[in-house]
């Protein structure tokens, strides 16, 4: 009994020292628990060892975020994962409210056409092919919202976080995009609490998630960009899960449109047939949910996912894991904006991003394995 309660008290310190130890140095973590076997309790007395200095150690290889120093370490949870639909929150101050995905199969991809269609530019055409099957086999979580202001201020001030000082948003014309000294509470534009935080990078975002998991005790980390689209697409094969009609869209999402126009009357690119009402972001959950019961999953913000950079899909992987080869560099970006044209909100668009690159139309939202 002595030796069970020195261990789970050592284990807490070990939770309590995970923060800081998380975001700068993800790879001890892994050192820690692949050194030691047996228990959770066993893995979190090897961590707590390392975090106070009793042996040396080596970054594991193969590390590049959080979701790579907790996936093949943290034993399987041994509770009754909860059906496809469930909502649920880990805490009650600052964790997002999660959806859990029901398991599936689906063509990802853009299908022969589509890009042509919806008049993408040239230079942007040939991404999101060739077209795939991808089985979602795990049990997984994707977040309802995109991560909020408020939840990540809470983030914030729990860690310290100092601010950064730079942001990247549309000129005020539309004709372009200009650096600022902006950041995630003071993005150049109003935003509400309940607006998802934006002026965020790749970086910020293994941060906030390595925060949350090690707050929760559960294993939260970005999307992988197989996830994402399955999770927006929510069963359906068209361009997006709601309608194609221009005049339409702007009762189900919140993209370039006359109200965006107003402020940038420059930017030649936008739906001109609707107004959403916002010419910013707007709250999460303002409109409706797709099929699997998440919000805003396009237009709104794009989304960073887990996945490195590669042109197309030649050798994607297939079974809805993170592509981690290619241009680790740069990131795979979802969804479309507030300020993005018609051609970029599609289920099947991406773009790649470097990791430290912050933007008004750029944020994120969580997924978590069961």
């Amino acid at each position: 009994m002595k030796k069970i309660l020195i261990q789970y008290a050592v284990s807490a310190l070990a939770v309590a020292l995970m923060v800081p130890l998380a975001q700068a140095q993800p790879a001890r973590i892994q050192a820690a628990f692949a050194k030691h076997a047996g228990t959770l309790a066993d893995k979190f007395t090897g961590l707590a060892r390392v975090m106070l200095g009793k042996y040396d150690w080596k970054p594991a290889q193969g590390v590049r975020s959080v979701a790579d120093v907790f996936k093949t370490t943290l034993p399987p949870a041994r509770v009754q994962t909860p059906a496809p639909g469930t909502s649920f929150r880990d805490c009650s101050n600052g964790c997002p409210e999660m959806v859990v995905v029901q398991q599936g199969r689906f063509t990802m991809g853009a299908p022969a056409g589509e890009e042509a269609r919806e008049n993408l530019p040239d230079q942007r055409r040939g991404r999101s092919v060739p077209q795939h099957l991808v089985t979602i086999r795990h049990k997984l979580a994707i977040a309802k919202f995109d991560v909020t202001r408020d939840e990540y201020a809470q983030f914030v001030a729990e860690t310290n976080r100092p601010d950064p000082d730079n942001c990247i948003t549309a000129n005020a014309s539309g004709t372009g995009f200009i650096a600022t000294n902006g950041n995630w509470h003071s993005p150049g534009f109003p935003q509400t609490g309940r607006d998802p935080v934006v002026c965020v990078s790749w970086d910020d975002a293994q941060a906030y998630v390595a925060w949350l998991s090690a707050k929760t005790g559960h294993v939260y980390r970005l999307p992988t960009e197989a996830e994402w689209e399955y999770a927006a697409r929510a069963g359906t094969t068209t361009a997006r899960y709601v309608s194609d009609n221009p005049a339409e869209l702007c009762r189900y999402t919140n993209v370039g449109d006359l109200d965006y126009s107003e402020q940038h009357p420059g930017d030649s690119g936008v739906n001109r047939a609707c107004r959403d009402g916002y010419a910013f972001t707007s709250p999460v959950g303002s409109f409706p949910p797709n099929q699997f019961g998440l919000y805003d999953m396009l237009g709104n913000v794009m989304d960073w996912t887990e996945d490195c950079w590669n042109a197309n899909y030649s050798g994607a992987p297939t079974d809805g894991t993170a592509w981690q080869s290619g241009d680790c560099g740069r990131r795979v970006v979802r969804g479309g904006s507030w300020d993005a044209s018609l051609s970029v909100v599609r289920s099947a668009s991406r773009r790649g991003v470097p990791t430290f690159y912050r933007a008004t139309a750029f944020g994120f939202r969580v997924a978590r394995t069961f």
